[in-house]
């Protein structure tokens, strides 16, 4: 059987074609493996099968099909390895996003909005929003068509998603609703479910849902009664989401502020900005430490909001990456040197802790949040 040519550095070659010089006004091909990303710079991965090598502050992003947006994972900050990536060329990219705004927080829904009417601008910045009006979903007991029976783990919840922008009544398409269910005695349990995301964008409300049997459910082979489940529409006239269309250039994180206009009344949103600590210094001497110390960060996940069973107050949305940040000397300001910066979507808190058992003054530590250049490196898959 035939197999590739193999050897040291055989079948490996650099890509050629990270941006085709037979497109048109396209840079002239570059081989190369690595590439460097400054804040708010990304690049579309090229079809094919690909490693990839992430540096400590680039994320992986997949355009979504259903508002057509880049989104990224909960854990983007942690993709630091290498990683096997086979892109169509057109749905996956690399992003240094630090700097950036990358979503927002809602403070308050507002009411009496109209979606073709409603506009969110940003001050500060580049960036670009779409607001998403209504169309979140609510459940109640009485909504369980048949609580089955014979269920030994609490089924699956799976909710459809509210379809996407070029087929949705409202133009944008919306953000899917998720949540689970309980049990008692094999049924479902009328007020057993639990959102942990209400959803967005729902032109209608999904209704006669059956409730799936997980595949180890050990009640398979005696037979299980399926349950329904049937919700409706909430939030009318409200803010239930608001989308970052593009993130622009990169900011000063404080430095953005977000408006709503439209026929509604007292909706107030604000922008999360993804962000990196790139200066630490002792700001306040501690008593009692030891010649050198280290400094941690507690915090940094996407402020709450008043959707508060959605996945960032549930901290489901985003795993905050610590930093790695050490310091001549705790007793006396000083500048630390910084091995990690950390990735945050708010600014954290520092913590900088004592030796076990010392006594003393608690020293404190000063933040600089900001952006940094990173680098990735592509290379072609065997």
């Amino acid at each position: 059987m035939n197999s590739p040519l193999s050897g040291p550095g055989v079948g490996l070659p650099l890509p050629q074609n990270l941006y085709p010089s037979e497109l048109n006004n396209a840079p002239y091909d570059f081989a190369t493996n690595r590439l460097c990303l400054a804040p708010g710079q990304n690049i579309v991965i090229p079809a094919g099968d690909w490693q990839i090598g992430m540096g400590g502050y680039l994320v992986f992003q997949y355009r979504d099909p259903i508002t057509g947006l880049w989104n990224f994972g909960s854990g983007a900050p942690y993709h630091r390895s290498i990683n096997h990536v086979t892109s169509d060329g057109f749905n996956l990219r690399i992003a240094n996003l630090t700097g950036c705004p990358v979503a927002a927080f809602i403070a308050s829904q507002g009411s009496a909005y109209v979606q073709s009417t409603t506009t969110v601008t940003a001050t500060g910045g580049t960036s670009t929003w779409q607001p998403i009006v209504g169309g979140a979903l609510a459940f109640t007991g009485g909504s369980v068509a048949s609580v089955g029976a014979g269920y030994g783990i609490a089924p699956l919840l799976i909710i459809p998603a509210p379809p996407n922008f070029s087929n949705n009544s409202n133009g944008v398409g919306g953000i899917p609703a998720s949540g689970y269910v309980g049990i008692s005695s094999g049924t479902v349990v009328l007020t057993g479910v639990t959102f942990t995301n209400p959803g967005a964008g729902y032109p209608v409300a999904p209704a006669n849902l059956s409730l799936l049997p997980v595949p180890t459910d050990p009640n398979l082979a005696t037979g299980i009664t399926l349950a329904t489940a049937a919700f409706s529409l909430t939030n009318s006239g409200q803010l239930t989401a608001v989308l970052c269309t593009n993130p622009g250039a990169p900011i000063t994180p404080a430095n953005i502020t977000l408006s709503v206009a439209g026929a509604g009344v007292t909706g107030t949103v604000s922008a999360v900005v993804m962000q990196t600590i790139t200066a630490a210094t002792v700001s306040g001497a501690g008593i009692g430490y030891g010649n050198t110390a280290a400094a941690f960060a507690v915090g940094g996940v996407p402020p709450q909001g008043t959707i508060t069973n959605g996945p960032d107050s549930l901290y489901l949305a985003w795993f905050p990456r610590p930093v790695n940040i050490s310091f001549a000397s705790a007793t006396a300001a000083s500048p630390g040197t910084i091995y990690d910066g950390g990735l945050f979507l708010s600014a954290p808190t520092a913590v900088f802790p004592m030796t076990s058992g010392a006594t003393g003054t608690v020293g404190t530590v000063a933040f600089v949040m900001g952006s940094r250049p990173d680098i990735a490196v592509l290379q072609p898959a065997p």
